[in-house]
């Protein structure tokens, strides 16, 4: 019983900061998304995308924001158009026109 701890305690000790590492390593935003990984998403999982290229280093006017709704409505419709069009070229491609759209 005592060995069977031992040995779970100096694994967990020794692949504990391997699998951080790792971890630490995965971009968690859409900067590299593909536009066909985009259309496989959940239509759900759309705005928060949209908002989150809207929102990201932006320069509006006044300070401005753009809310998850207006991301909703606005952009997920044109972008989901673009991938459709561009599957192969990243989401990323079609920022500006985002703002564009919602910066009118």
């Amino acid at each position: 019983m005592k060995k069977s701890i031992l040995v779970a305690t100096l694994s967990a000790a020794l692949f504990i900061p391997l699998s951080a590492s790792f971890a630490a390593n995965v971009d968690m935003t859409p900067k590299n998304m593909s536009c066909k990984e985009f259309l496989d998403l959940n239509p759900k999982a759309m705005a928060p995308i949209a908002f989150f290229m809207l929102d990201d280093v932006t320069d509006y006017k006044g300070g401005d924001s753009v809310s998850l709704r207006e991301s909703a409505v606005i952009a997920v419709p044109p972008m989901v158009e673009f991938c459709k069009k561009n599957q192969d070229k990243k989401v990323y491609e079609f920022k500006n026109n985002l703002q564009n759209l919602v910066a009118h």
